[in-house]
Formats: structure tokens, C-alpha cells, sequence
């Protein structure tokens, strides 16, 4: 079987793991098969580089850091080349810009434009190990960029899109699960997911997978897998495809947690809608009796920083007030759209033990509320238990 193989941070942080993943490499190669690696840069490699940089001062220009950022990936991969070659087996090491990423030119949030494989071809032709800096490629002039958080995902489903191959997500994880296990112990892992549930899960909270990877691999047919690092046994990780069997007897898939939610307010606004033209946020709107509107909205704390920053003049004329300390939990499963009376006990849960519940928003799929972040363990085992997650 023809694969690109991704591994995170974690899984490269030594010379010792480098080597194993070498090793692994070899044996698929000795199995017949031609392979693909995508990598990290290893451990907090990149976290170190932005430090580095803000140490030069407080505003860094973006091309710059994107150029500085790329070489922890550039490490990583030819680190990795070096030691697959050292067994014997043929390996080179390309960088995005060597494999012909082409992206916009949006330096630290770039978007892939396309990709010319014919280098790429050509090294697998001559069977070699190919290992593909993950997170980077250049414009169209040649400078290079960054395409932002979990960059290296995206690189890998590109690629297998663009070879027509599986891609194998390695992580330090072993699959994803029904909520995160760090909430919720008692959490099952999950051997099939679809592609709009995983996508649910991503933006809504679950940090196991990048969304843009995910919507990659629905939108072209990747077969995605997320496993372990070096585990050899694939069912024991878990596959995200356009369908899987028995949906009819699970109709909710997990639980999705945001942290850091804001509940802002503002009230007597004119009702002509200005107000909303930056805010891709929850929001809830209340006409009053002279023709004016109240809005309560919903967002994270960082999005409410900047809001309160960007909105001084309106700010004097009508008060804004924040609330923090709240999270968005999200149900998620393609049953909600099937299965009456899902919502209904996802509230009456709730209230039956005392959780507070705020704004409340759905879709075919989902199903996001706001509530207390002193309520968010409780609310996860109570959820968790009721559906039998």
C-alpha cells in the first residue's frame, strides 16, 4: 500500500524516535510499497523560534518569521533522510517550496494553491523514501510561507490527494474519541468517523485534527487515519471516511469542548445591522419597543479582546459589557437530524443536574450551547453517561 505518513512535534522530539520512524520507513519499503513522510518540526521547536524572534522586537515582519519558522521543519526532515539512508535505503529530503507547494501570499495563514509532484514523482520513480517538510511553500515569487496551525496535516492530505493515496495522521494519540479523555476517562475511541462529523468536532473544539485538513480529505477522497506513532496495528487507531456502518445505532458521535468563551452585550443599537459586519460569532438579538435592538453575542476571549480594541467610538455611545468564564460544549452526530427527542435531552440533562445552560445554536449535525466553565466536567460526565459515550 502506497502511503504518506504524517508525524507531529511529539513524535520526532529525539533522535532516538527519528530513528524508529527510519526504521519503520525501511520496512515498509522492504513490504513494496512506496512512502511518503510528512513531518513536524521536533518538539517546541517552533514555539522556540518565535520567542527567538520577538526577542528582535515587538513587531516582526511576517516574511521574515515565516522564512525562520520553516527551518525547524527543515531540520526534522533531513535529520529523518539522513537516518533512513543510514539503513540502506534510499531517502531524500524536500522542503515545501523543493516539492512544489505554490501557496497564496499570505504569510503565517497561507493557503495552498496548488502542488507540482513532478520532482517528487521522480524520486519515487528512482525508489526512494521521499520526506516532505510539513506546514511550508513558497508564493509565486518565491518567498517562502507558512500555512498556519496544523499546517503539517494539511501538507500530508495535499500531497496524498494529489498521488491518489491513503494518509496515515501520527500523532501521540491513539485515534479520536468520543470526548476527550482527559474530561472524561470512561470516553471510547472511535474505529470510523465521517468527514463532516470529524469536521464538526475540529472547529468546535476537539484538537486532534486541524479542520482544513479534514475538509481536504472530504473534498478530494483522501482515506484519513489517525493512530499512534509506530503502532503497527491500524485498528487500533481511527479512520475518517465518507461513511461508515452502524450510524443508525449511535446517533450521537462525541463531545466537543471551546474554552475561553466571552458573553458580551450591548443594548439600544440602531437596528440596521452595522454592527455585525465584523462578528462571525454566536448572536442573539432582542427588538425593543422603540424599533432598537439588543444584542447578546458569543466568543472567545480573544475575539472579544479585539473587539473591545476596535470599537472605541461605538463603545462611548453604547456600552458594552463582558461576561467570562464560559465555555461552548457541542453534541455532535449525523443521528441529530434523525433521531427525534436529541435535543430535548441533551437540555433536560442539564437541568436535571442543576447546569445552567446559555446560547443555544444547531445545525444538521450539531448541536452548541454556552454554559459555566465551573460546570464543565460535570456537564461532560452527565452528557457522556446519557448517550453513552
Amino acid at each position: 500500500m502506497n502511503v504518506v505518513e504524517k508525524y507531529g512535534g511529539t513524535s520526532v522530539g529525539t533522535i532516538a524516535q527519528i530513528k524508529a520512524i527510519a526504521a519503520h520507513a525501511a520496512k515498509l519499503k522492504a513490504q513494496g510499497n512506496q512512502v511518503v513522510i510528512v513531518a513536524s518540526a521536533m518538539g517546541k521547536t517552533t514555539n522556540k523560534l518565535i520567542a527567538m524572534a520577538k526577542e528582535i522586537g515587538e513587531h516582526v515582519n511576517e516574511r521574515e518569521l515565516d522564512s525562520l519558522l520553516s527551518t525547524g521543519e527543515q531540520r526534522t526532515i533531513t535529520l529523518l533522510a539522513m537516518a533512513i539512508d543510514a539503513l540502506g535505503v534510499p531517502a531524500v529530503s524536500l522542503t515545501g517550496y523543493q516539492c512544489g507547494f505554490i501557496t497564496s501570499d499570505h504569510h503565517s495563514h497561507a493557503r495552498i494553491m496548488d502542488i507540482d509532484i513532478t520532482r517528487l514523482k521522480q524520486h519515487l520513480n528512482d525508489d526512494k523514501v521521499v520526506v516532505v517538510a510539513g506546514f511550508q511553500g513558497a508564493n509565486e515569487v518565491g518567498d517562502i510561507t507558512t500555512l498556519g496551525r496544523g499546517g503539517s496535516d494539511t501538507t500530508a492530505v495535499a500531497l496524498a490527494a494529489k498521488l491518489g493515496w491513503e494518509c496515515h495522521i501520527f500523532t501521540d494519540v491513539n485515534g479520536v474519541y468520543t470526548i476527550d479523555p482527559r474530561m472524561y476517562p470512561h470516553a471510547k475511541r472511535l474505529h470510523k468517523i465521517t468527514y463532516n462529523e470529524m469536521m464538526q468536532m475540529a472547529c468546535l473544539g476537539a484538537g486532534v485534527l486541524e479542520t482544513r485538513s479534514v475538509e481536504l480529505a472530504s473534498k478530494y477522497g483522501v482515506r484519513l487515519y489517525l493512530g499512534r506513532a509506530l503502532e503497527e496495528n491500524l485498528d487500533k487507531g481511527t479512520y475518517i471516511m465518507e461513511k461508515t456502518k452502524h450510524l443508525e445505532d449511535m446517533p450521537i458521535t462525541g463531545i466537543s469542548i471551546k474554552e475561553d468563551y466571552a458573553i458580551m452585550r450591548v443594548n439600544d443599537l440602531p437596528n440596521d445591522g452595522k454592527f455585525l459586519n465584523s462578528l462571525f460569532v454566536m448572536i442573539s438579538q432582542q427588538l425593543t419597543h422603540d424599533g432598537k435592538v439588543n444584542f447578546a453575542f458569543y466568543c472567545n476571549k480573544q475575539q472579544s479582546d479585539v473587539i473591545l480594541k476596535n470599537i472605541d467610538k461605538l463603545h462611548s455611545r453604547y456600552p458594552i459589557s463582558r461576561l467570562l468564564g464560559f465555555v461552548k460544549l457541542s453534541i455532535v452526530g449525523v443521528g441529530i437530524s434523525t433521531h427525534s427527542g436529541i435535543a430535548a435531552k441533551v437540555l433536560t440533562t442539564l437541568s436535571d443536574h442543576n447546569i445552567r445552560y446559555y446560547q443555544i445554536t444547531s445545525s444538521e449535525i450539531s448541536i452548541s450551547l454556552t454554559i459555566e466553565e465551573k460546570d464543565k466536567l460535570k456537564a461532560v460526565e452527565v452528557l457522556g453517561k446519557a448517550f453513552d459515550l
